[in-house]
């Protein structure tokens, strides 16, 4: 079962990965109201230890988080 983070865990990520969460809860949530929903997540290593985050719900969300924002 998937950990369940709580409200205290997250306030302290870095600006694009608190966005990146917070548009794929908001997805979920809309796509339970809907009753249906497909969306996809991926992620590709960058230069410098950069991540770029890919949300594809529709159209593609990106978020580039930088190597010292990525969560331990």
């Amino acid at each position: 079962m998937p950990e369940i983070i709580s409200p205290h865990k997250t306030a302290r990520y870095s600006e694009p990965v608190r966005s990146a969460l917070d548009l794929v809860e908001s997805l979920i949530v809309e796509g339970l109201r809907h009753g249906h929903f497909d969306y996809s997540l991926t992620c590709e290593l960058g230069t410098n230890g950069r991540r770029l985050l890919i949300v594809k719900a529709g159209k593609s969300h990106k978020f580039t988080v930088e190597a010292i924002d990525v969560p331990r």
